[in-house]
């Protein structure tokens, strides 16, 4: 019995992923299932794996606007950026509740510092924050447009209540942590660590010093016009991802359901999906897709729908999976070690090798009190 429990208690989530799943198939027709798979239009998988793939490129668009802006003098290379997210898809895949987001971080400060340009930690996780909220932010306004136009569920509702107020907080704190950067800046600058300041003062100006290097990841919302560029990549990332929905609806030869169709499970599987509770949502998505399909139209089957449901997951998938661990590959990484890199570096958001890229080669604010815990040299990966 002992056993058993601790069995359980190791793998409780594993088990209830096969718990849901065993559900959702109980119901199923398998001959039609194996049905639809065989007569899947190829076709139409291409363009939805295009059109995904379109849509995580255009990610790296906003990022690299954001990120260039961040750093004095420093810029990242397309390939660097794309490797830190496609491993970022990788790690969401495989650990729930967004590890991926501090597994990019911890990839492009990493390959940062091997082609020596060390950047701040804290100001990496900046950029990472502000592409997710412009990301959010459009979630939002879409799914604003699909509660008041389209009939979703009640949870669907409420959770798109959720998301906007967390979507508009976060934009709200992230801007005024912008508007204050430079005073808060001029602040750490003009302390100066003395011994007798006492334990708790060393520790708040080292808080304040992560906090102002943070908010230079937010720098990009003084330019207007790079602004506009994250908000028509971010929009356009957001239409790919919908024809990629509607292309997999079409692959599945449930095209009927048509673009207004693909914008419901479009919001749906974001709204499920915006804390992962499961490894690759698996489970959830499912939920969030055959439901509201054999709901919405009578003359999709529920067997089709999961078949469907299965296959959009799959194509999604497949980026991060695939693209995803040739990256790894090319940084000389383990899953392992940018799983144990990033919560490493969440840890210890202090100990930061960057600086602020001044010509001088002067200390970021707050770096005097942060020496002791500089991070180890890296080596070049491959």
């Amino acid at each position: 019995m002992g056993r058993v429990a601790g069995f359980i208690r190791r793998n409780w989530l594993m088990l209830a992923v096969a718990a849901v799943l065993v559900i959702l198939f109980q119901r199923a027709d398998t001959g039609e299932i194996v049905h639809t798979f065989v007569n899947v239009s190829w076709g139409w998988v291409s363009l939805a794996v295009l059109a995904n793939f379109f849509s995580i490129m255009l990610k790296v668009v906003s990022w690299k606007v954001i990120f260039d802006s961040g750093f004095d003098g420093i810029r990242s290379r397309w390939l660097n950026l794309t490797s830190a997210l496609m491993i970022g898809f990788l790690v969401n895949l495989v650990i729930p509740a967004r590890m991926g987001e501090l597994a990019r971080a911890f990839v492009i400060k990493r390959r940062q510092s091997i082609e020596g340009q060390p950047v701040s930690n804290s100001t990496v996780l900046g950029t990472v924050a502000l592409e997710r909220v412009f990301d959010g932010i459009a979630m939002a306004m879409i799914t604003i447009y699909g509660v008041t136009r389209m009939n979703l569920p009640g949870w669907a509702d409420r959770g798109a209540v959720v998301l906007v107020v967390v979507s508009l907080f976060f934009a709200a704190a992230l801007i005024i942590l912008e508007s204050t950067r430079e005073r808060l800046q001029a602040r750490v600058e003009a302390a100066t660590e003395e011994e007798q300041q006492g334990w708790w003062r060393r520790q708040f100006m080292r808080l304040r010093g992560i906090v102002a290097r943070f908010s230079d990841g937010q720098r990009v919302l003084r330019r207007p016009g790079r602004v506009a560029v994250i908000c028509a990549a971010t929009a356009g990332s957001w239409l790919s991802q919908l024809l990629a929905v509607y292309f997999a609806l079409s692959a599945f030869h449930i095209g009927l359901a048509g673009m207004l169709g693909a914008l419901m499970l479009l919001i749906l599987m974001n709204i499920a999906g915006a804390l992962p509770a499961t490894p690759g949502n698996v489970g959830i998505f499912q939920l969030a897709t055959v439901i509201p399909l054999t709901v919405t139209y009578d003359k999709i089957t529920y067997s089709s729908a999961l078949a469907f449901s299965v296959g959009l997951q799959i194509i999604e998938g497949s980026i991060g999976a695939g693209v995803g661990s040739i990256f790894l590959v090319r940084e000389g990484l383990s899953f392992d070690q940018v799983r144990q890199g990033s919560v490493k570096e969440l840890g210890r958001p202090g100990a930061d090798t960057g600086r602020r890229e001044q010509p001088e080669e002067a200390a970021q604010p707050g770096e005097a009190m942060l020496e002791k815990e500089a991070a180890p040299q890296l080596t070049r990966a491959g």
